[in-house]
């Protein structure tokens, strides 16, 4: 009987456990298909978030490669912009350099007008005192000018030729005997040198003829027909010429003239050419006959008295440099029978015996154009380069057309015999 409870009461046991565990088992397994659900509708939430992120994402790269390409665009145009910017600064730059240049040049025309006004009594009396009357100590042969500080007197050659025995007197009535150091011929400068060595007078200051230009205001100091200390006005008419010149019987080609029309007349030679500031620019020698013309004197340029003059002081002497060749200036036919453009340059015709010429590379009918790269007109311009910057020995370069073809030729400069 007891085992039949214990039967019993196992079978509801197991019954009973049956009943739970499946009780137990239906509510897990509700619960996890609640848990399913939810675990969905999250998945879906996330996912629906996710999406929303990612497009966000993908509409801020959008907007962020826009930008971007939008500052590259910003920043090239920003860069073409200060790239314009600085070829405007450059330019402006440039435009302020030449507006200097140009107030520098009006400032300069300007210093040269109110120089060119400057009253002319105030620059006499600035310079005559370096002027100086050349005779024979019973008349006036010539005029002159104080060198330096060293008793040096400058005159024509021409004017120091006729002299036996040379008398100096200066602007303020003081004289003295005076000896002939040097002279040139054929540049037509001499040098004396005063004995009385107290004669201590300012000299007069040279210019640059190099920057002399044509239509500026010179003065003329000298003492014509023995009317001493005249002064005369004018301007340059031309530089660089290359005249035949007659005195005395004798006829001579000068090179290294200016040309000028302030009136001189006999009495004048050897005495200064003078610009607006005082300063000499050139020694004046010669006239056209009066019978010929009027208005044409000729001064030799103030850089060929000064080398010749410097020279004549250190050795008595001036070597004048010499190529040796026989030249003429161009003329219309020959210019279009050579096929040439203008009639600049020089056509040689010769070369002359034991000259520097003979044996160097120069040929007759050669056309020079330039000497040293500087460009020529004509004989004037040739003589003159050489007179003022060559001296025997030195080389020089000419540019010459020979059957049209352009080619540079060098030689030697010799001493004009």
């Amino acid at each position: 009987m007891a085992n039949k409870i214990i039967i019993g009461i196992l079978v509801i046991l197991v019954v009973l456990s049956g009943g739970f565990g499946a009780y137990a088992y239906l509510l897990l397994n509700q619960q996890v298909e609640a848990l399913h659900v939810q675990l969905g509708v999250f998945q879906q939430e996330q996912s629906t978030r996710i999406s929303a992120v990612s497009d966000e994402l993908a509409a801020l790269r959008g907007q962020t490669v826009t930008r971007f390409d939008t500052l590259e665009d910003e920043i090239g145009e920003t860069q073409t912009q200060i790239g314009t910017l600085r070829d405007e600064i450059s330019g402006t730059t440039t435009r302020i350099g030449n507006l200097e240049g140009e107030i520098k040049e009006i400032k300069d025309v300007t210093t040269e007008l109110s120089q060119s006004v400057l009253n002319i009594d105030e620059l006499y009396q600035k310079v005559k005192g370096g002027t100086a009357r050349i005779g024979d100590g019973e008349k006036l042969v010539g005029s002159g000018f104080v060198f330096d500080n060293k008793g040096h007197v400058v005159t024509a050659y021409h004017v120091a030729e006729r002299l036996s025995t040379a008398y100096v007197t200066l602007a303020d009535g003081r004289s003295s005997k005076a000896t002939v150091v040097g002279s040139c011929e054929v540049s037509d400068v001499a040098v004396l040198k005063l004995d009385d060595e107290q004669l201590s007078v300012e000299p007069l200051t040279l210019a640059d003829s190099a920057q002399v230009r044509i239509g500026e205001s010179v003065i003329a100091i000298g003492n014509p027909f023995n009317l001493t200390d005249t002064l005369t006005s004018g301007i340059v008419s031309q530089t660089n010429r290359f005249v035949r010149i007659t005195s005395d019987t004798k006829t001579r080609s000068i090179a290294n003239l200016i040309q000028y029309d302030a009136a001189v007349n006999p009495g004048n030679s050897g005495g200064p050419l003078l610009n607006s500031k005082g300063e000499v620019i050139g020694l004046v020698i010669a006239r056209v006959d009066p019978e010929r013309g009027e208005g044409i004197y000729y001064a030799v340029s103030s850089n060929k008295v000064k080398r010749v003059a410097a020279d004549l002081i250190d050795q008595g002497f001036f070597d004048y440099p010499w190529v040796g060749i026989n030249v003429t200036n161009l003329t219309p036919k020959v210019v279009q029978e050579r096929g040439l453009e203008t009639t600049n340059g020089v056509l040689v015709k010769g070369i002359l015996p034991d000259s520097p010429a003979v044996g160097s590379e120069i040929e007759v009918d050669d056309v020079i154009v330039a000497i040293d790269s500087v460009a020529i007109k004509n004989i004037g311009d040739l003589t003159s380069y050489l007179g003022e910057h060559k001296s025997p020995d030195d080389p020089v370069s000419l540019t010459v057309f020979r059957h049209a073809v352009k080619m540079d030729v060098s030689l030697k400069v010799g001493k004009r015999p």
